[in-house]
């Protein structure tokens, strides 16, 4: 029985410290770019860090990337 306390202890400890932790929050940098883009272009982009998350009426995309 004083095990299953002690585990118990053990347990609700790791669980309540994970839970008391301050978590990263990220933040992002957003670009558009317009106009037709070839694959080469993008790739460059996607090399620097860039994501494609949308594209706008005007056939141009925006990307985002983790701030630097």
């Amino acid at each position: 029985m004083k095990k299953l306390i002690a585990l118990v202890f053990a347990a609700s400890t790791f669980m309540m410290a994970g839970c008391c932790t301050t978590h990263h929050v990220a933040k992002w940098e957003y670009k558009t770019i317009q106009g037709s883009q070839t694959d080469d272009s993008l790739n460059k982009f996607a090399n620097d860090g860039w994501t494609v998350v949308g594209l706008n009426s005007y056939g141009g995309y925006l990307l985002k990337r983790p701030k630097q």
